[in-house]
């Protein structure tokens, strides 16, 4: 993967994402999926979580994504107030981009339907919150929680982001 030009739903808002994304994953856990309800409950389409209870994500370093165009369209939604993670949406078209944090992380979360193609999934996490009827994607490593893999892919890209300099 190379660049790519992200849009909204209606396109007013573009974004652009530069180089190999970090991973892809869909995540089961709790504050993913409440984090869906939320944004499905404001109006948000497309919906962001999928059949089995996943949200699949595209991991990408922020020094890696830019807004070209009207980032003033954006709106950050938080579970609870003082929480450290925003869902944000746009106001033009309600479409879900991304997730950040107000603290810490080097990269973002970009939900894959705002890709196209959307690269392959890699892994699975926090499957351990994934409802129990779900029927998990076959072929695709799946764990409980995150895994070392996870992880060392985080490690290393922000071990890259200090060596680029």
């Amino acid at each position: 993967m190379t660049d790519h030009t992200l849009r909204c739903t209606c396109g007013q808002v573009e974004l652009r994402v530069s180089g190999p994304p970090i991973l892809a994953a869909a995540c089961y856990c709790d504050d993913c999926q409440a984090g869906a309800r939320q944004m499905a409950g404001l109006g948000a389409t497309p919906s962001v979580i999928g059949a089995d209870g996943g949200t699949p994500y595209v991991l990408q370093r922020k020094d890696r994504i830019g807004w070209l165009a009207r980032e003033h369209l954006l709106q950050r939604h938080k579970l609870r107030p003082g929480s450290p993670t925003n869902r944000i949406t746009t106001a033009c078209c309600k479409t879900p981009m991304l997730v950040s944090f107000d603290r810490g992380p080097h990269w973002v979360a970009i939900y894959q339907a705002r890709f196209d193609p959307p690269p392959p999934m890699e892994m699975l996490v926090n499957t351990r919150f994934a409802p129990a009827d779900a029927a998990l994607p076959n072929g695709v490593p799946a764990y409980r929680t995150f895994p070392p893999r996870f992880v060392g892919k985080l490690v290393a890209s922000r071990l890259a982001m200090l060596f680029a300099r």
